[in-house]
């Protein structure tokens, strides 16, 4: 047995879902089976109330509400059973849900062809007078005895109408499987059309991505080519000491700058995607003073969910920490709790442990030493820039190209990038695909920040 959640008013009425399960949680905290919005609902507490199965009832237990748990208008106090189409109200003013019971389709054929009958009617048309009755015969062979009961045992007309009812049962039972094969197969159908228009959808928009970062290279390309040239002119016309030395820096940068977009075009950036993005993931975290979830961007390190972000989004600016953390894999529908394990001292780095059980997936490697990254290299940032949606939408992370533009040893990187807000904590990959640093900010335009990875090392687990 199973039972159907759909709700009715708030921020996301018209969504239902289906649960086979002993325990439904109901609330707006993201990790709820039965999630109201975080923003909107906010009559609804975050762990507001459960439904749970017991046997073949449901019962719905208030979890210590802020404004109380409504039933058909009835405020319930500790456990209350549920019935097929009961409305539940969290909150005074608070998001309406409806309560439906499922049986399973064996249920229901074995109540059709065990449901008793219906008496036949005869039906008589009153303009017609009744029949005469039949002509009294005096045979002493057939007379029965005045007074005398009517022969026991059922009639052949009785018998063909108890036929016929069973075989019209069998007939219905019948049409009511084949009606729930059509039904379910065409669901079928119909989810797979959305999830191949949906992973079209989503191809499309990465090649569009790929498509213009190519374009944006070669224009640079051919940006770079003409200076060079130019810059080469210049040189070999100017006779003055001192602004042939000037030229000749300039002749010198360009030439780096040329050399570095060439590089960057023979990098495979679909390649570094597809070996990192499902170990790309939104972060949410909600401190205890406020009720809005800020996000930011983690990537997994290890296959045990050991993930890395920046110190900034799991720590407010007072130092407190947060009192829910919750990770969403690129790709993924499925929302998992974690915990925070350690921030570093003197670096916007921290480490992240997800609760749930793995395996999860992981960054193809982490780059080794101090010359991982020089200067005019290019790079490769997968997360979210913009952020990556509600909880408990699929996300898609993203893939941002560009170079370094300055090195400062044990220290920072800048690049010439592009960014947004939600993108802290994504992995800066090398040409390689090797992750060698952590974003954590920007100047604004294309200037962006990251930490060098080894800052994060003393912070993993052995």
């Amino acid at each position: 047995m199973k039972c159907e959640i759909r709700i009715v008013s708030g921020a996301r009425a018209g969504q239902h879902d289906v649960f086979d399960k002993s325990y439904i949680g109901i609330g707006r905290h993201p990790l709820s089976d039965v999630r109201f919005d975080a923003e909107k609902d906010l009559d609804a507490s975050t762990r507001h109330a459960a439904i749970v199965r017991t046997g073949d009832s449901y019962l719905l237990r208030d979890l210590g509400s802020r404004n109380g748990t409504f039933v058909n208008g009835e405020k319930i106090e500790g456990d209350r059973t549920l019935v097929d189409g009961d409305k539940l109200r969290f909150g005074v003013h608070g998001p309406e849900v409806e309560f439906n019971v499922q049986r399973e389709q064996e249920e229901v054929i074995m109540a059709a062809v065990h449901a008793p009958a219906p008496a036949p009617r005869e039906t008589r048309d009153p303009a017609v007078a009744p029949p005469p009755p039949p002509p009294a015969s005096h045979s002493p062979a057939t007379d029965a005895p005045q007074g005398a009961a009517p022969p026991s045992g059922p009639s052949k007309t009785s018998v063909l109408r108890a036929e016929v009812r069973a075989q019209a049962l069998r007939v219905r039972a019948m049409t009511i499987v084949l009606f729930i094969v059509m039904v379910g197969a065409a669901a079928i159908l119909l989810w797979q059309g959305r999830t191949a228009q949906q992973q079209m959808a989503a191809s499309d928009t990465t090649i569009s991505a790929l498509r213009g970062q190519i374009q944006t290279l070669l224009t640079a390309k051919a940006d770079a080519d003409s200076l060079v040239a130019r810059l080469r002119r210049d040189l070999g016309r100017e006779t003055d000491p001192s602004r042939r030395r000037v030229l000749q820096q300039r002749f010198d940068s360009a030439r780096t700058r040329q050399t570095n977009i060439t590089a960057a075009q023979g990098v495979d950036y679909n390649a570094i995607m597809r070996a990192n993005q499902s170990a790309i993931a939104v972060i949410y975290v909600r401190f205890a003073d406020t009720m809005q979830m800020d996000q930011g961007t983690a990537f997994s390190v290890s296959t045990s969910g050991v993930m890395i972000t920046n110190r900034h989004v799991v720590m407010n600016e007072a130092g407190e920490r947060p009192r829910d953390i919750a990770i969403q894999f690129s790709g993924s529908a499925e929302v998992l709790p974690a915990r925070l394990v350690r921030v570093a001292p003197d670096a916007d780095l921290a480490v992240i442990q997800l609760e749930s059980r793995g395996p999860f997936p992981a960054v193809a490697g982490l780059a080794d030493g101090a010359g991982d990254v020089a200067e005019g290299a290019p790079v490769a940032l997968v997360g979210f820039p913009g952020g990556g949606g509600e909880p408990g939408a699929v996300p898609r992370a993203k893939l941002v190209t560009g170079s370094v533009s300055r090195v400062l040893p044990d220290s920072m990187l800048e690049l010439d990038a592009y960014s947004g807000q939600g993108a802290s904590g994504s992995p800066i990959f090398d040409r390689n695909g090797r992750v060698i640093g952590v974003e954590f900010g920007g100047i604004g335009g294309r200037i962006i920040r990251g930490l060098p990875i080894r800052r994060a090392r003393p912070l993993l687990p052995s």
